[in-house]
């Protein structure tokens, strides 16, 4: 008696449990308002507990456990392979209803769980459970063992999703699981494989016990939790039964159990992909169950009409097995118009509509393809567009190709109160302009600051549909927005070239021509074969605009640094010129972390070969200048500055690095006193030093031993406007916050000054500090493009500039726009700001001494002693012109190429030999 009761075990202990916690879990998830709220997708009226799964879940794994644990006690154990199978498919499924509880709990994305199922079913396909070959009639009809794990995820996936699918109606998913895990059951038990109904059997219990609460009107859900599970339990259980009990049985049999599911489940990937065009996991209400309650069935008829449907397939089923041969497959044929009369009947299935949205999808995917294929075409075209022309070129011909209309541009007025420019462009279609349009207009971003834009409007013909009309137009404004005028804008900027002493100013209008004109071989070194040296390429910077100009003076010269990690929006000053680097380039972290690499710098320039050149030019501020040449190469640096950290400023450095002290400080100092006698000894390699200050000049002379010519840096004067109309009532700060910059000094004696307004513009390491500081007078901006920058410059008061720089090129720029300049009287901005000429200096780096200054600016300002053409005019002292003139002048006195003598030098303008 027992030994026959015992194979129905897991069945009798899993109702059981599912019946004692069904109750239970109701109660924990009204407790902590984990329910499903009705919507208008939904067909509950009420809130309803949605944990049900936990008790399904738990009804099972008891009822397995406990049969495999009787079995033991009455000494006929489970064999190795079958619990070896079972507890594959237990932790799987335990996976899988775990993703599922934290969707019920938290919501979880449809691709998470779907990687979910596709995990577990790797889990169990691992154990050996695969779909490697179908049987028929004894035989292994079809084999595919190389494609089984595939097969065996998909179609556990497949089970899992079309249960989820069909979990609309109160009793319904869990209903069709059970017929189907029943009928699992009952061929395996018939055909003498009583292992293999363990876990179908333990599911039946659990779905029972679960069921009593589920029917019309339901008590509980089953959830996520629920659905996937049991899904994924039965998709694996098929799987594991098909070798032992046949394919027919084992894996078609149950199948067609769930043929409704799985239907609907292909209808609703179709609807939703071809008719809806919308994404797979998206919910909706199409479902069969939905679409016979629309033809009027009620609940509970809706879900007795698919229990009898797919109640008759199975017998159908059944039946067929009777047969032998082909009569089997004969007889489940008559499945086909079963399944096709109901789906028919409900209206989920209309042929017509369907072959339609197939030809419309064709369609439609050709004409997007063409179109992104012009896209595409046109994106490569738009990289070579240097200018505003070309850029309104370019958008003409991109409408053109992608059957526009018509465009209109409306550039932004000037502040003055003239009245912009209007461009615009029509079709030369007649077809197109007899089509239906969409109008739009698109913003087009001019500038960063103060979000100025021009307005694009724009009409697009919709010459298939207006969908694909809409698709058009998203792909112009891709265009627009990844090259916007504010880029053009920038690329002109990096593209622009200065005056050559041949054929005087000329600013090239595309990058195209700018390439061309530094190629030209209009240089007077033509003859020399030249390499230029720098020391690092990261950020475009005061050294790399020096760079910038020492490559119009040797248009032909190959560059060379330690590395270069240029970002590609800063390289339009190299001209598309490759640059040579070191071993650095290639080392780990380099990119972000190249100041660690320090100690290496002198070895890493000395590896740079420069033996083939006549002539070498460092730009040096660290290392550049160790390059090593020989007796015969001419060796000329332009110092920036000796090495600031290892020289005069090092204990400033340390200090504020937090290295003044403990093991970290004393491996600094070792550090820096290994460059500085590596600077010093490199620095007789050097033939001749052009210093960019005589404070520069000074330092050279003090470190190195060496005289030096003084060529100060080029300032774009270019690129700033003169204001001679009255100033705001505010004082300016720009620059990059470090310590020696003292903007935290300057911002601290503003908080004397309460009634005077001060701007800061710039970002560094020091910024938080700066804004702990600022008071209400003071307004940080932070980092804003150089446009902004220019037009404060333009209405401030006067810059204020606390540092003691080598040059400074900052205070030069406004003068340019005819801003005065309140300097700390010291380092290199003496050489371009007189006190009482160009604005004020101080001699003591403290909050009164800048005080003091300001008051005796307003007190100058007053008498109008700063004239906005005199302070332009000094600034043009210090044009890119006069740098290459400089330049040029005494490479060809130091080749031989040039008469003039050193001490035939004059002018405030002219190279200056630096003696002590």
């Amino acid at each position: 008696m027992i030994t026959q009761i015992l194979p129905y075990l897991p069945l009798i202990v899993s109702a059981i449990v599912a019946l004692c916690c069904v109750p239970l879990t109701m109660r924990m998830a009204s407790g902590f308002g984990l329910v499903d709220r009705p919507d208008a997708r939904k067909i509950h009226t009420i809130p309803t507990p949605r944990l049900g799964g936990i008790a399904i879940f738990a009804g099972m794994v008891l009822g397995v456990f406990s049969l495999i644990l009787a079995r033991q006690l009455i000494g006929d154990p489970v064999s190795r392979d079958t619990l070896t199978h079972i507890m594959a498919i237990i932790t799987a499924s335990s996976f899988v209803f775990s993703v599922g509880l934290v969707d019920d709990l938290r919501t979880v994305s449809s691709r998470f769980k779907l990687a979910a199922l596709v995990a577990a079913g790797a889990m169990v396909c691992g154990s050996g459970i695969v779909l490697s070959d179908l049987t028929f009639g004894g035989h292994a009809f079809m084999q595919f063992p190389w494609m089984s794990w595939g097969l065996t995820i998909l179609w556990m996936i497949t089970v899992s999703v079309a249960i989820n699918f069909i979990d609309g109606l109160d009793g319904l998913a869990g209903g069709l699981t059970l017929l189907s895990a029943a009928v699992l059951s009952a061929v395996a038990i018939q055909r003498g494989s009583a292992d293999v109904a363990i876990i179908p059997l333990a599911l039946v219990g659990g779905l029972a016990g679960f069921l009593v609460f589920n029917w019309h009107p339901a008590k509980t859900f089953m959830g996520d939790c629920g659905s996937m599970t049991i899904g994924f339990v039965l998709a694996s259980s098929m799987v594991l039964a098909n070798p032992s009990v046949g394919s027919m049985r084992g894996l078609v049999l149950p199948a067609v159990a769930l043929s409704i599911p799985l239907v609907d489940t292909a209808l609703t990937v179709f609807r939703r992909r071809y008719l809806q065009r919308r994404s797979m996991f998206a919910a909706e209400r199409g479902h069969i169950h939905h679409h016979l309650l629309d033809r009027g069935l009620r609940h509970v008829h809706a879900v007795l009409v698919i229990y009898l449907v797919s109640a008759v397939a199975v017998l159908i089923g059944f039946v067929s097995l009777a047969f032998e041969g082909l009569g089997t497959l004969g007889g489940l044929s008559l499945l086909a118009p079963l399944i096709w009369g109901i789906f028919r009947l409900a209206g989920s299935m209309r042929t017509n509509e369907m072959v339609a949205a197939l030809r419309l999808k064709r369609d439609n995917d050709r004409v997007t393809k063409r179109y992104r294929a012009t896209f595409e075409d046109l994106q490569l075209e738009f990289n070579h567009v240097g200018n505003f022309s070309q850029w309104w070129d370019g958008i003409c011909n991109a409408a053109q190709k992608l059957d526009f209309v018509s465009l209109r541009l409306d550039l932004p007025g000037k502040e003055d109160g003239r009245r912009g420019q209007r461009m615009e462009w029509e079709t030369d279609s007649s077809d197109l302009k007899l089509c239906e349009t969409i109008q739009a207009s698109i913003p087009v971003t001019i500038s960063q600051g103060f979000g100025e834009t021009a307005t694009l409007s724009v009409h697009i013909a919709a010459v298939q549909t207006l969908e694909s009309a809409s698709e058009r137009l998203g792909l112009f404004t891709r265009l627009v927005t990844e090259f916007s005028l504010l880029r053009i804008r920038e690329k002109e900027h990096q593209s622009r070239r200065r005056r050559s002493p041949q054929d005087g100013s000329r600013t090239p209008d595309s990058l195209e021509q700018s390439l061309q004109f530094r190629s030209s071989g209009k240089s007077q070194f033509a003859h020399l074969r030249v390499a230029l040296v720098h020391d690092f390429f990261y950020t475009y910077c005061g050294a790399e605009r020096v760079f910038e100009q020492l490559l119009d003076v040797f248009p032909h010269a190959d560059v060379h640094a330690l590395f270069d990690f240029l970002p590609d929006d800063q390289r339009g000053f190299l001209g598309g010129r490759t640059v040579t680097t070191s071993f650095l380039q290639h080392m780990p972290f380099a990119q972000k972390k190249h100041r660690a690499y320090l100690p290496l710098m002198p070895l890493a320039i000395e590896q740079i070969d420069v033996s083939d050149y006549d002539l070498v030019v460092s730009s040096s501020y660290v290392a550049a200048k160790g390059v090593i040449t020989g007796p015969d190469q001419l060796h000329v640096c332009y110092c920036h500055s000796p090495v600031r950290f290892a020289w005069d400023l090092h204990h400033q450095y340390l200090d504020q690095a937090g290295l003044g002290f403990g093991p970290k400080g004393l491996l600094s100092r070792t550090i820096l006193h290994y460059i500085r006698s590596w600077d010093v000894r490199s620095s007789l390699g050097v033939d001749h030093f052009i210093a960019n200050s005589r404070f520069v000049g000074r330092r050279i002379k003090k470190f190195y031993r060496r005289n030096s010519t003084v060529v100060h840096p080029p300032v774009d004067t270019d690129q700033f406007e003169l204001n001679e109309s009255p100033r705001d009532d505010f004082y300016l700060i720009a620059g990059r916050m470090v310590g020696y910059k003292k903007t935290e000094l300057m911002v601290r004696a503003f908080a004397k000054m309460p009634d005077r307004k001060l701007i800061v513009i710039g970002e560094g390491p020091d910024f938080q500090q700066v804004q702990n500081v600022a008071t209400e007078n003071v307004t940080l901006l932070g980092f804003q493009p150089s446009d902004v920058l220019v037009d404060h410059m333009r209405h401030a008061k006067a810059l204020l500039f606390a540092a003691e720089e080598d040059f400074g090129i900052v205070p030069v720029e406004a003068l340019a726009c005819g801003t005065p300049v309140i300097a700390y009287g010291k380092g290199g901005v003496t050489e371009s700001v007189i006190d009482g000429e160009h604005g004020v200096l101080y001699d003591e780096q403290t909050e009164e001494s800048i005080v003091d200054a300001i008051e005796r600016f307003e007190a100058q300002a007053e008498f109008g002693k700063f004239d906005p053409r005199m302070l332009r005019q000094r600034a043009e002292c210090f044009s890119n012109s006069s740098f290459a003139k400089q330049i040029t002048d005494a490479v060809l006195r130091w080749t031989g190429k040039q008469d003039k003598k050193p001490s035939e030098v004059s002018g405030p303008r002219e190279p200056e030999l630096v003696n002590n």
